[in-house]
């Protein structure tokens, strides 16, 4: 499981796009001109999408590539009731991933329990719960793809 999967879904589209938009900041160095630049389009048509929190969805690739983060993304499937989860390759897990599975369905449970008892909303335990749900569903895809997996490329900088 990624890093990038492990964090839990945004609660609206705007925040979602604040996220990807701190994450490049903070991550990459990218503002918000130059996530524009590398988008190919005018800084001034991305600061309106932004302040709407409306993209058209032929953008929302290039914005995730020039962010570098997939909140946007993560939204809109969770808002559809959908599960994403990046692409395994098959590898084999280290312990350290199987113990932030652990970890993730662990609160996914508690949060539950939380829920039961009335002390969590069901927001955040829709969100613990589909968080949990896409981590499992990611080491199913890789154990099932542990067979044949995939060659890892390097890239030189």
């Amino acid at each position: 499981m990624t890093n990038r999967s492990s964090r839990p879904p945004a609660s609206s589209l705007r925040a979602a796009f604040e996220t990807d938009k701190a994450f490049a900041l903070a991550r990459h160095r990218r503002g918000v001109e130059r996530i524009a630049e590398l988008m190919t389009v005018p800084p001034h048509v991305l600061y309106k999408w932004l302040e709407t929190g409306r993209m058209p969805v032929s953008c929302l690739a290039g914005w995730e590539h020039a962010t570098g983060s997939d909140q946007v993304v993560r939204y809109l499937a969770a808002a559809a009731h959908k599960a994403l989860i990046d692409m395994p390759t098959g590898r084999r897990a280290q312990d350290r991933e199987i113990q932030a599975l652990q970890e993730v369905l662990n609160a996914a449970v508690g949060r539950l329990l939380g829920f039961i008892a009335g002390r969590a909303t069901t927001e955040e335990t829709i969100a613990a719960l589909s968080h949990g749900l896409e981590a499992l569903a990611w080491h199913r895809e890789n154990v099932r793809k542990c067979d044949q997996p995939e060659l890892e490329l390097e890239v030189e900088p």
